[in-house]
This record gives C-alpha cells, structure tokens and sequence, in this order.
C-alpha cells in the first residue's frame, strides 16, 4: 500500500511541474513568454525564446550579421536576421544540445533587442 501512496505522490508532484512549466511558472528559470540570449561553444550567439520540454529548443530564432558596406572605408552594417531568410530556409526554430551551450540569458522584456524580435515574428 505504501508504495502505491508512494507511486501516487510521484506522479502527482510530475505532472504539476509540468503544468508549471507549461503555463510558463518561475518554477523554471526561463519561459516562453520570456525571450533569451544564447551562446554555443562554436561562439554564435542566437536569440529566441527557449524551452526545455520535450526537448531543449529555440524558437523564433533570430541573429546578428555583420556585413562590410560597399567601399573597404565604409563602416561594417549590423541587422538582426531570422533564421528562416538563410539560403536554405529552415524552419525558424532549432533544436539544441545541451553540451553546446556555453550560456544563456533572459532578455529584458523592454530592450531593444526584444523590440525588434517581437516586430520580426
């Protein structure tokens, strides 16, 4: 019998985690309602709004691109691009491995960056 109660009690403390998270609870350190920076080991760093289950993902997944203008002396332009406008246009979400990540951050919800990931969408 107790290991029933036990079992129960497991099952019970599960699911309303997962609710939690679901409903984007503090309960996880981040929520999609919240857009986050991230750093691979490679060095690029995304932005996009991550969640953790069923599997670490990043949606709405944007980055920075720096491209020289027209003449050498021209000062470098830098424009925040979507995932999906690249050549082969992925879907614009990715899916991440956990080892691969050096940091991650939540984005204030008034920065700029915020502001021109939510124009993006």
């Amino acid at each position: 019998m107790k290991k029933n109660s036990l079992l129960v009690v497991i099952v019970f403390v599960l699911v309303v985690v997962y609710l939690s998270y679901a409903s984007g609870s503090k309960i996880f350190p981040f929520s999609e309602n919240k857009y986050q920076a991230v750093q691979l080991i490679s060095g690029e760093i995304y932005f996009g709004k991550l969640s953790f289950l069923p599997k670490l993902k990043l949606s709405q997944v944007a980055f920075v691109q720096t491209r020289q203008g027209e003449s050498t002396t021209s000062t470098p332009e830098t424009q925040l691009v979507p995932l999906s406008s690249l050549y082969f246009a992925p879907e614009n979400e990715m899916y991440l491995v956990e080892k691969q990540i050096l940091w991650w951050a939540n984005l204030q919800p008034e920065s700029q960056l915020v502001k021109l990931l939510k124009e993006m969408k």
